[in-house]
Formats: structure tokens, C-alpha cells, sequence
């Protein structure tokens, strides 16, 4: 049996981090939307988009190597990965 899904993230890692040619920390983004999730729109995009209505989950973090990232939907702009680093910052307890 063969099982295939796809699994976005959106990158938010700077360019500093130890071993950021190997990997970065990413937020996971699911078509399924919550109170605290931020939904992505069009114009949250400088290039590129996701398939569907989707919302960024910026208290769920996980760390990729980029060997294991297949494809890049899309580039988000720079004042939507500040509010998802802000948010999840927030729900690290970083920030107030």
C-alpha cells in the first residue's frame, strides 16, 4: 500500500543559526482553521501561494534538515513571517 500526502510549513529560521546550510525551524500551516492560527492570504505571498485556504500554526515548531523539503510552494513576505516569529515567540513565553 502506498500512502501520499503533502505537509506544508512556512520557514522562518534566520541566517545565522548553527547549521543553517543543513536545516532551519519552520511552523507547521494546516487547511484547518483555529483562534490562534494565522490564515495566509494571496497577498500574504511575494511569490507563489499554497493550494488552499490554510492558516500558519505558530505554537507547533518543528526543525527539517533541507534535504527532506521536496518542493517550495511559494515565498511569504516579510511582515508575515514577523507577526508568525512574534506569535511564536509569544507562545514560547519570549514575549508578552
Amino acid at each position: 500500500m502506498s500512502v501520499s500526502f503533502r505537509v506544508f510549513y512556512a520557514c522562518w529560521s534566520t541566517e545565522t543559526p548553527p547549521l543553517r546550510d543543513e536545516e532551519a525551524v519552520y511552523a507547521v500551516v494546516t487547511a484547518t482553521r483555529r483562534s490562534a492560527a494565522i490564515p495566509l492570504a494571496d497577498t500574504d505571498f511575494t511569490s507563489g501561494g499554497l493550494p488552499r485556504e490554510s492558516y500558519v500554526n505558530p505554537w507547533i515548531l518543528v526543525t527539517i534538515k533541507h534535504a527532506d523539503i521536496h518542493e517550495i510552494e511559494g515565498q511569504l513576505a516579510a511582515d508575515t513571517v514577523e507577526q508568525i516569529v512574534r506569535e511564536a515567540a509569544t507562545h514560547l513565553g519570549a514575549l508578552d
